[in-house]
Order: structure tokens, then C-alpha cells, then sequence
């Protein structure tokens, strides 16, 4: 506890982040696990349906008056739409897509957010700042390569995914600052099921073996700490420094779609989840230094 509040809020914002990855690498991984069994928008929905059962005893355990204060509701349904529209855009760039191509498509999630970041909420970008984003963002190129095959519809939903949910966690983190993390929390895990339905019914199927509900049910955990971690991270600290942490996910999820299925990583791969560990670390190293520090005058006669 005393380390936690010692620590300043861009810091504790990338170890939620770090706590994201986690989640979101066993989220593919799951995934793509399930997707001979079920359509992703049957997965999509089930994720959010077991999702909120897994979470009920937390939030039946939180403050009533913190989970039902939404002083924002048009935040709050607006973000509960875009996340269901990244669920579904995203689990089918999952299926489509080899797992690190598909992540290193979602890595255009925090370029987004730090482009929009001075717009929606309003942050400060410094130069360096935009330079790690930037490197970072080259990186997750690098990983692509040069000479990838022409854009296809798994590309284009990977795209569109993160594009909604850069918007999403902003749109979370303004509604955090006037009703709460857990009331966000709450509210978009209750939208997503709703809101996720109607892609489900185009393609329903309930799944019939036990494994199969077993994998949903930590589909659903890993989701829900990536959620959850993502709302935190975003309360904590500011967009434009605890998105670049993010792009962790790349060696994390490459590495489990080489032990997993057989997805070949190559040097391009790691090479650019090297680069874009590098800029995140950057950006972690400079926030070392207090700000106060950094802004303090020299002292007299020096």
C-alpha cells in the first residue's frame, strides 16, 4: 500500500497496463482457441455474458452508490457501444489473422489515442512523448514487415477494432473523472451484453461441450482483467503515457502464438516488439524523475 501511494499516477497507470497485457494475451489466445467451435460473435457475446457472471460477487460487493452514480450517460453508452463493436471487430481479426498480425494491427489503437487524447480530454503531448508513440508505432510496423500480403477484411476489422477502443478508453477515462472507475466498469459490462446480442443471433449456436464452456469462462477472466486494468490505467495516469505501455502485447502474444499454434515468429517480429518495448520503456524511465523535479527552479547562486 505504501508503495502504491508512492508511486506517482502515470506509474501506477503502466503497472494496470501491464496488468492489461496479461489479460489480453490470454484473451487471444482463447480466442482464437474457440473459434472452430463458435462464430466470434457468438464468442463475443458469451464472453460478455459469462464475463458479467464472473464479475457479479465484486460488483455486488462494491459501494451501490459508487457503481450506480452516472452523472455522464451518454459517455457511458457511448463507450458500452464502441467496446461491443471492438469485440466483434476484434475477435474476427483473431480468426482471420495470424495472432501477432492481428496484435500488431491493434497497436494503432494507442497511436489513435494519443492523436485524440488533445482533443477529447484535453492532455498536454510533449514532444518526446509523441516521439516514443511514434518509434513505437514504426516498431509495430516493423513487425508487420515490408512486402505483407494486401489488406483483407481481417486487416480492416483489426483496424477498425482499435480505432474504437482508443476512442472507448478515452471516452472511460472522462467518464471516470466525473462518475468513478467501477461505475464505468459496472455500466460497460452490463452494455456490452446488451449491445452484443444482436451479432450473436445472426450466428446462434450455443456451444454444447464442457471445454468449450470452460474456455469462455477464462476467455471471460482475461478479459475482464484487461477491461478492468484498461479503466484503471486510464484513471491513473495520462492517455498519451500509459497507452505506449501497451505495446507490450506484441512479444507477449507472438511468443503464445508460436507456443500455442504453430505461428512462426521471425526476426521482424521480435525486432519490432523489441523496438516498441523500448519506447514504453522510454517513456517509463523519463516519468522516473519527478515532474516537480524536473520543473523546479535552480537553486539560488547556482
Amino acid at each position: 500500500m505504501l508503495i502504491a501511494m508512492a508511486l506517482s499516477g502515470n506509474l501506477r497507470g503502466a503497472l494496470w497496463m501491464l496488468a492489461s497485457v496479461a489479460g489480453a494475451t490470454g484473451m487471444t489466445v482463447f480466442v482464437r482457441q474457440l473459434t472452430p467451435e463458435l462464430h466470434t460473435s457468438m464468442i463475443a457475446f458469451l464472453r460478455c455474458v459469462v464475463g458479467l457472471a464472473f464479475l457479479a460477487p465484486l460488483l455486488l460487493k462494491a459501494d451501490p452508490a459508487a457503481l450506480l452514480r452516472v452523472r455522464r450517460p451518454g459517455l457511458h453508452l457511448a463507450r458500452g457501444a464502441l467496446v461491443a463493436l471492438a469485440l466483434n471487430l476484434g475477435f474476427y481479426a483473431i480468426w482471420k489473422l495470424p495472432v501477432a498480425t492481428a496484435t500488431t494491427l491493434f497497436f494503432l489503437a494507442p497511436v489513435f489515442s494519443t492523436l485524440l487524447a488533445p482533443l477529447m480530454v484535453g492532455e498536454h503531448v510533449g514532444a518526446r512523448r509523441w516521439a516514443a508513440v511514434m518509434v513505437g508505432f514504426l516498431g509495430a510496423l516493423v513487425a508487420l514487415r515490408p512486402g505483407m500480403a494486401p489488406i483483407d477484411l481481417g486487416a480492416m476489422a483489426a483496424v477498425g477494432s482499435s480505432l474504437c477502443f482508443a476512442v472507448a478508453l478515452l471516452l472511460g477515462k472522462t467518464a471516470s473523472a466525473a462518475d468513478g472507475p467501477d461505475s464505468v466498469f459496472a455500466t460497460t459490462a452490463l452494455l456490452t451484453v446488451a449491445l452484443t446480442l444482436p451479432f450473436a443471433l445472426l450466428e446462434w449456436r450455443l456451444p454444447g461441450q464442457a471445454w468449450v464452456w470452460g474456455g469462455l469462462l477464462l476467455l471471460a477472466a482475461a478479459s475482464s482483467l484487461r477491461g478492468y486494468a484498461d479503466i484503471r490505467a486510464f484513471a491513473a495516469g495520462e492517455a498519451s503515457f500509459v497507452a505506449p505501455v501497451s505495446y507490450l502485447r506484441l512479444p507477449s502474444v507472438a511468443l503464445a502464438g508460436w507456443l500455442m499454434f504453430g505461428e512462426a515468429v521471425d526476426g521482424w517480429t521480435w525486432g519490432g516488439g523489441a523496438i516498441v518495448a523500448g519506447a514504453a520503456l522510454f517513456i517509463a524511465l523519463r516519468e522516473r524523475t519527478p515532474r516537480a523535479a524536473r520543473a523546479a527552479p535552480p537553486p539560488l547562486g547556482g
